[in-house]
């Protein structure tokens, strides 16, 4: 479809919000850093395509209403809650516990599944993809409006998340002796439940 001058500025407007909220510190990105700078990349790929397609329920649960329902039903959105927060801290611990770069072969990897649940469970993004579905309107038809939006957080995320990812997988050389290892570790693994926390006082 071909798009106005205006719709396309408001497509713009959206694009660069998106990327502001999707892209900012969380549970995930935060996540993907610390365990690309504990296993590398290579083991880390597996938990990066997981929770790609962890968010993509979420996102698509948010663009079709579900959420709102879902809030309106304090257990439903209690659990999730707690799920998240729990999960989120056990990944944590095992970061924090990650052997020096000599050893880590040793330990396995966070891999899809863990990647997966922390996508679904991820109460930033909720929160985040609930913010620019109800917050911006790109003046065309629904259909449309729906489907770019979501293209826009989907190839945000894509992209993002992996550099998140790249960026920690860069620090992993520096992980080989075994005292600089664990601060770094714990570091990150802090990093993420102040995350949790910030997400968690933000909604």
């Amino acid at each position: 479809m071909s798009l106005t001058s205006d719709e396309f500025k408001a497509v713009t407007s959206y694009s660069v919000a998106a990327i502001a909220l999707l892209a900012s510190p969380g549970p995930a990105t935060v996540a993907l850093a610390a365990t690309g700078a504990s296993f590398g990349l290579q083991r880390s790929l597996n938990f990066y395509f997981g929770i790609v397609v962890g968010l993509v329920p979420a996102l698509a649960s948010v663009a079709a209403g579900l959420f709102v329902v879902v809030r309106t039903v304090p257990f439903i959105s209690k659990a999730l809650l707690v799920l998240s927060v729990v999960y989120i801290f056990y990944l944590a611990v095992r970061i924090a516990m990650a052997p020096p770069l000599t050893h880590s072969g040793r330990v396995a990897s966070p891999g899809f599944l863990a990647g997966f649940i922390l996508g679904i469970t991820n109460i930033k993004a909720y929160a985040v993809f609930a913010a620019l579905f109800g917050g911006f309107s790109l003046g065309i038809s629904w259909f449309w409006d729906v489907a770019i939006k979501a293209a826009i957080c989907m190839g945000i995320i894509v992209i993002f998340d992996f550099l998140w990812l790249i960026v920690g997988s860069n620090m992993h050389r520096f992980f080989s002796h075994p005292v600089l290892n664990r601060a770094v570790n714990i570091g990150l693994a802090a990093l993420m439940v102040i995350m949790v926390a910030w997400s968690l006082w933000k909604s």
